[in-house]
């Protein structure tokens, strides 16, 4: 890349433009907008300026030192780009949050990330100052090849001053001359590559005259009256039906001179933004939804976790404290490290050495081991999320006592008597002390302090002003009950009817890796705390084929049975789709040869399929392979590989790249192809001890299986014990072969 330019100053709202563009490494060349009727691009003494036609003066801008993109960073430079623009939106919008992978450190001002994705661990990272000279305006000044201070830095604030004393010109200035356009697209793309891609495609008009089926159109035509759930299979367009309703509703309201204010939450960031406003954009490539306000200024609609919504309230962030994101493989890698020397401490603590290991029957032998099994890890990390979180457990507590005292339900972990239980608190508690020592809050701990605002005279007086009338919330089975309590205080008041308040519910419990949303048992469906709701159900399937659906089903009968009142029901998803082929089951003897062959097959599908690599995936089952495999070099070159919820947009950096991830990580996504790797037996106990473990590895099976829309490969790996339980009953029905 040549150094042809200084600075690059972008308005905020080209910077929203660009966040939804596909960008090539030949664009940071020139930076030309093709023939984009909305930006326009100015070349003031080598400082360039992209903005929109109607850009003023009084708005928000970035400048980015193009020193950034230079040297090795160039082949980054995509990735870093949309980093920079994430940071962007963030600091225009508060509401929005930093992916906690990318590792976020903040002091005044001053902010640095992870520059991209293979920059971990104490890797190269991205400099910002919010604030450059007090302007208010963002300003990306650096890259470090490694972890360095902020006093170390070199800071040119001279690039920043000569970029922004030009943007009045640049505002003023005709769009200058583009390429010819035999140059192609000019290395970007001005519309989400997301949708068309990983969703069904279509206006909002079109799924309501015909798209929508009488189920979901039933769903799409309630009123709000009452809160509403919305049950099916994966594939049955849960959220087509809950984004198409949404922006129905909106519009209704704003054309009929409402003033309603709608919220649309879902568990992960990635989903939030990067999938549901592409949704919402395939509805309405005119983005009226996201211009619309309220009477008092609001955004009608507002999209995002209840993590963002927390943080624009409490802003922790500034406070130096870093939030325990378990939605990425980082954060869980970080409370396993935790819960070890959690444990570690409690075997040195002389009283619980004398009075309770000695009568725990369960966990105390557990623990007791030299080498603390990563079984049992998992299986306190899903303790802590179904049970302590989620019911606000805490030593002394009313809730501590009910839950040494209590009977415990089946698909809990096994606790049997008053010790196991006192024992699991006591490393509970060392668990949270060691967050606090590290400054890290977790999610739990975040809710509970975001529930408490919401409960203060200060939330009372803004909430007419800042409350909603309508809540949807996808994906309902990963929110526990703590984090569901908070629903009914963000309503508005005016919103309730005889006490039931309007919450739309999408779910499907047998997509949850975790038990965190069977905490409060069936009534937490039922009646959330809104209001007895009512229930529909979506039972045809529009992702997968019939063959996919027959092994789904074969899949399901190994599910454990759960006394959930109907709300765990036998799979029963009708494929609408043309037959295909049926899954294949593939052996191999050892875990290097399973990896080799199936990223090379994974690749030459790639290159013969229409959406290239994006279109097909590798998920693992187990998470410390998936570890081992991700950092491996000599896969590198064949996969892009996604570790988290909370971004999604490398997948739009795929091209012949297959995508490699873990089926809880790509959950709302779809493929044309899935291999489905290691559903192996080793990860499955012999006995009933953990019902955590069994149904963990089966959600997992189930949800890498309905990633996939038209081919689906199961690989075993021999040195793991070969193929799982799980699926000798679609092999004995033919659902699966083997190849």
């Amino acid at each position: 890349m040549s150094k042809k330019y200084h600075t690059l100053t972008l308005n905020s709202q080209a910077v929203v433009i660009l966040s939804s563009a596909l960008i090539d490494e030949e664009w940071f060349e020139e930076f030309n907008t093709g023939d984009s009727q909305e930006l326009k691009r100015s070349n003031i003494d080598k400082n360039l300026y992209i903005m929109t036609i109607e850009a003023e003066i009084e708005d928000s801008f970035i400048v980015i030192n193009l020193d950034i993109f230079e040297g090795e960073n160039q082949k980054y430079a995509p990735e870093i780009f949309s980093r920079i623009l994430r940071i962007a939106t963030r600091n225009s919008d508060r509401g929005i949050s930093i992916p906690q992978s990318w590792q976020p450190f903040q002091e005044d001002s001053l902010l640095s990330i992870y520059a991209y994705h293979d920059a971990r661990p104490g890797g190269a990272r991205l400099h910002f100052d919010q604030n450059a000279k007090e302007s208010g305006h963002l300003y990306a000044f650096s890259i470090a090849e490694t972890t360095t201070s902020f006093a170390q830095l070199a800071y040119d604030d001279q690039a920043f001053t000569l970029a922004t004393e030009n943007i009045p010109d640049a505002i003023l200035n005709e769009p200058a001359p583009q390429p010819s356009q035999d140059v192609g697209n000019f290395g970007i793309l001005l519309s989400e590559p997301l949708v068309g891609v990983y969703f069904a495609s279509g206006r909002l008009e079109e799924w309501l005259d015909r798209k929508l089926n009488p189920d979901q159109m039933e769903f799409v035509e309630k009123s709000h009256l009452e809160p509403v759930r919305l049950r099916g299979a994966a594939g049955s367009g849960k959220t087509q039906a809950m984004a198409v309703k949404c922006l129905r509703d909106l519009y209704t309201d704003t054309d009929d001179a409402g003033d309603k204010s709608f919220a649309f939450l879902t568990h992960s960031a990635g989903l939030a933004h990067d999938v549901l406003k592409s949704m919402l954009h395939s509805l309405d490539p005119v983005e009226r939804w996201n211009k619309l306000k309220t009477r008092s200024g609001q955004p009608k609609l507002w999209i995002g976790t209840l993590y963002e919504m927390a943080e624009r309230s409490l802003n922790f962030s500034s406070k130096g404290l870093t939030p325990l994101s378990l939605d990425g493989r980082e954060g869980r890698f970080l409370q396993e490290v935790l819960i070890k020397d959690a444990i570690q401490e409690i075997r040195r603590d002389p009283e619980a050495r004398l009075r309770i290991i000695p009568k725990s029957t369960n966990l105390g032998p557990n623990i007791d081991l030299d080498d603390i099994s990563e079984a049992l890890v998992r299986a306190i990390q899903n303790e802590f999320a179904c049970s302590l979180d989620a019911e606000n457990v805490r030593q002394g507590n009313e809730a501590g006592q009910k839950y040494l005292n209590n009977a415990r339900h089946s698909w809990q972990m096994k606790l049997p008597n008053q010790s196991d239980r006192e024992l699991m608190l006591l490393i509970y508690e060392a668990y949270r002390g060691k967050l606090r020592k590290n400054n890290v809050l977790s999610m739990d701990q975040l809710i509970a302090d975001f529930a408490r605002y919401l409960s203060t005279h200060e939330w009372d007086q803004l909430k007419e002003d800042l409350g909603y009338d309508v809540i949807f919330v996808d994906e309902y089975h990963y929110f526990n009950r703590l984090e569901t309590m908070t629903f009914q205080s963000l309503f508005k008041p005016r919103a309730s009817h005889k006490g039931r308040w309007p919450v739309f519910m999408a779910y499907d419990l047998k997509q949850s890796v975790t038990d965190g949303g069977l905490g409060g048992g069936i009534q937490r469906f039922k009646n959330p705390g809104i209001g007895e709701s009512e229930t529909v159900d979506l039972e045809k399937v529009y992702r997968s084929t019939p063959e996919i659906g027959a092994f789904l089903a074969d899949l399901d009968a190994s599910f454990p049975t759960l006394d959930l009142e109907g709300e765990y029901e036998t799979y029963r998803g009708e494929s609408q789709n043309a037959s295909g082929e049926v899954p294949k089951l593939l052996r191999f003897n050892k875990n290097i040869n399973l990896i080799d062959s199936v990223t090379e097959s994974a690749q030459k599908i790639a290159k013969n399929t229409p959406g290239k690599g994006r279109e097909v995936a590798i998920l693992c089952c187990n998470e410390g392979l998936f570890d081992v495999y991700r950092k491996a070099g000599q896969i590198r070159s064949r996969i892009v590989t996604i570790d988290s919820r909370e971004d999604l947009k490398e997948l739009r950096y795929s091209k012949s790249r297959c995508v490699f991830s873990m089926p809880e990580y790509v959950a709302g996504l779809q493929f044309e192809t899935v291999f489905l790797i290691h559903l192996d037996k080793s990860d499955v106990l012999d006995d009933d001890k953990n019902l955590y473990q069994w149904r963990q590895h089966l959600s997992r099976a189930y949800l890498g299986s309905t990633r996939a829309k038209s081919k689906l490969f199961i690989a075993c790996s021999m040195e793991r014990g070969g193929p799982s339980p799980a699926i000798l009953q679609p092999l004995k029905n033919g659902t699966l072969k083997e190849e």
